[in-house]
């Protein structure tokens, strides 16, 4: 079963869709998906919304949502942060807890590329969290920003105020927000297991950021399974590749949130 939700964040709304198990309620056993920059909470290729429905036969919820500025959300992309994007997750898991009716939840996190990083950011704070499931993860944005912004990107930053993100406004807000921090290690001492697919030859976000992951849980000994996809698009649009990633999520979920 699918509802439509909007979800309050300050003045402002978060378009989302809640998928329940048949016969289930809000408080079973919920995934909550997180996209990337200039995605929706359908997912690349409708990811998210196949998952969600392989966890209601799994009597798993799911919770998808857009991100302000994105999607249906309120607000404008060009008003994105770093802080504006742990604020709206920290909005959604309130609503999840909230439509609970204060029983105990077990949680799961699915974040991709960006999404990951803000699923990583707000992980250690998040009660109930039980596992996590990444796909092209970003670990630095700095050093993205830095790879891909010559100087005059920076100057044409500087004079606009914004710069074109794959034809959205991305602002100086977004770059100012940015601080130096160890997120794969702060998320390694949670001590949550982790599953990571990541395109070898990825050129949005290389398959170093999602190692950084990686070699981070395997040094605090947690639990991680990185799945090294053959493959240079960001979004792992490939039919086998998107089934590849559902299945191995649906039995992950199962495993850990069950």
């Amino acid at each position: 079963m699918q509802r439509y939700l909007e979800i309050p964040v300050g003045r402002q709304k978060l378009a989302a869709c809640l998928h329940l198990p048949a016969g289930g309620t809000s408080a079973a056993p919920m995934v909550i998906c997180c996209h990337g920059l200039t995605g929706t909470r359908v997912g690349s290729a409708y990811r998210f919304v196949h998952i969600a429905r392989r966890l209601e036969d799994a009597g798993i919820a799911t919770l998808r949502f857009d991100f302000r500025g994105c999607g249906e959300s309120d607000g404008r992309f060009e008003d994105v942060t770093l802080p504006s994007l742990c604020e709206d997750l920290r909005a959604v898991l309130a609503a999840a807890y909230e439509m609970a009716g204060g029983n105990f939840l077990k949680i799961g996190l699915i974040g991709s590329s960006f999404g990951a990083y803000t699923a990583a950011r707000v992980a250690p704070s998040i009660s109930g969290l039980r596992c996590l499931a990444f796909i092209a993860p970003v670990s630095d944005p700095k050093a993205l920003a830095a790879r891909d912004m010559p100087p005059e990107a920076w100057e044409y930053l500087r004079k606009k105020g914004w710069v074109d993100h794959h034809g959205l406004p991305l602002g100086k807000a977004f770059f100012d927000s940015m601080v130096d921090e160890n997120v794969p290690a702060a998320l390694a001492a949670l001590g949550r297991p982790v599953l990571i697919y990541h395109g070898t030859g990825d050129r949005q976000v290389p398959i170093e950021q999602g190692r950084a992951y990686e070699a981070a849980l395997l040094a605090a000994d947690v639990h991680v399974q990185f799945e090294a996809v053959d493959a240079s698009d960001h979004g792992l649009r490939n039919v086998l590749t998107c089934r590849r990633i559902e299945d191995g999520m649906a039995a992950w979920f199962a495993e850990f949130l069950r």
